[in-house]
């Protein structure tokens, strides 16, 4: 089969490799649609150090079942699905609590030494497949699990119905978050931003309110008065630049949470007011995990409340997957998120 394999820094080349052979409780899908995300050219181009080449990556996947070996009867032959990549040792009380994400045993699809999605075909845990309708496009499955983390840690936290979520970036994470915090009964979704691109994207995605730090002379004096006094109920922070992380606890109100999803430089050292959070009960929450947001993403998608598929500003075929990485490393600023179409 055809697949684009990194075998070292900035090094992605399209080679022939065989079809992998399945084992108990394991399925072999084709691959329909892949996404393309940041962590992946973080990875390849040797910024980040996670696992090691030469490996297949591609972690957002949308496939078709080709081939099963499993006592389930419910997942036939052709069924389109979605993969919950996290995988866990499956038996410690991490597990046990559904968290196999941050099993100390833990591993991913699409890292090594497992491969991913940038691939005619993938093998994959049983268990991991979430089957999906007509009703879910390609291009939507081949993102959803982007979005996938940001709903769990909201339904994970909760928001307040009727109350005030604030969201620090308009990535694709920063989208999803907006989105679901609408769903979810928010009715101020205040987002900070730096440009006029980055606000009409907010307002195209659900945003209520944009504060642009940039060139506001108090942006903290604008949410408190956008919130009545309070703050923000929940403040989101998804972009992972330094002074942005420092800043989140200047907007979310007394007895608030804050969410911590951007990912900072090893090199950063970040301050918080650590007396603030204590004196005025501010709880602050790591968003890695995705487990529980699975089915209630495909069901929103489902019944037309959710559009994800909104996202996808670029496509391109597996022997243009470089042109896609090229897109992250010329920072083009009309990237979303783009997918690799089979």
């Amino acid at each position: 089969m055809k697949a684009a394999v990194w075998l070292g820094d900035n090094q992605v080349e399209i080679k022939e490799i065989p079809i992998p052979e399945i084992g108990e409780e394991e399925a072999l899908l084709k691959v329909r649609a892949a996404g393309v995300c940041a962590t992946d050219y973080h990875i390849i181009s040797g910024a980040l150090k996670i696992g090691k080449a030469p490996n297949v990556q591609g972690h957002e996947i949308c496939g078709e079942v080709v081939k099963i070996n499993t006592k389930r009867t419910d997942i036939p032959l052709g069924q389109r699905c979605v993969v919950a990549t996290s995988i866990g040792c499956g038996h410690c009380d991490y597990c046990r609590e559904g968290k196999q994400y941050i099993c100390t045993e833990s591993s991913e699809i699409g890292y090594f030494p497992h491969n991913g999605g940038y691939a005619e075909y993938v093998k994959v845990p049983v268990s991991a497949i979430v089957p999906i309708s007509d009703k879910v496009s390609d291009k939507a499955g081949a993102i959803l699990e982007s979005t996938v983390c940001p709903t769990e840690s909201l339904m994970r936290i909760g928001v307040p119905f009727g109350g005030s979520v604030l969201i620090a970036g308009t990535g694709p994470a920063g989208l999803a978050f907006i989105m679901v915090a609408k769903l979810m009964g928010a009715a101020k979704i205040i987002v900070l931003g730096r440009d006029e691109k980055s606000q009409i994207r907010a307002f195209k995605y659900g945003a209520t309110h944009y504060v642009n730090i940039k060139t506001s002379p108090d942006a903290v004096g604008e949410v408190i008065n956008i919130t009545n006094g309070n703050k923000a109920d929940v403040v989101v922070e998804a972009t992972g630049a330094k002074p942005m992380i420092e800043s989140m606890p200047d907007y979310v109100k007394k007895g608030g949470d804050i969410i911590l999803y951007g990912i900072p430089s090893d090199e950063d050292e970040i301050s918080f007011p650590v007396k603030k959070l204590v004196v005025e009960e501010i709880s602050v929450h790591g968003a890695v995990g995705n487990t529980k947001a699975w089915y209630p993403l495909v069901k929103m998608i489902e019944n037309g409340s959710l559009n994800v598929e909104q996202m996808v500003t670029h496509e391109f075929t597996l022997d243009e997957i470089n042109k896609a990485f090229d897109l992250y490393r010329n920072k083009d600023k009309t990237l979303i998120k783009a997918i690799i179409k089979f």
